[in-house]
């Protein structure tokens, strides 16, 4: 779905850009998750992976990322496509 494409697109960007200024690599990320291996970072700051909310919750505690700062990206992303959603979906019936 391209939406939700999207909201893992820009969360995946904001922890690639807090895991950068932690001056981590991909693999010492997955081993603070404990992942085996440092592609499932790789699928999740590329937009390809789903980040499922608890392990948000661990990567703001690894990577200092501000909880407020992740919820707001979360709620605008949302707002935007559920307008566009329900845009789409009035239009449908009224056409």
């Amino acid at each position: 779905m391209k939406s939700k494409k999207k909201t893992q697109s820009h969360l995946g960007a904001l922890i690639k850009e807090y895991r950068l200024k932690a001056n981590m690599t991909q693999s010492q990320l997955a081993t603070k998750l404990n992942y085996s291996i440092p592609q499932f970072v790789s699928l999740m700051e590329n937009g390809h992976s789903k980040i499922p909310l608890n392990v948000l919750g661990e990567l703001i505690a690894i990577l200092n990322i501000p909880e407020k700062k992740a919820l707001d990206l979360l709620v605008s992303i949302y707002l935007t496509e559920a307008k566009a959603t329900i845009s789409a979906s009035r239009k449908k019936v009224a056409g």
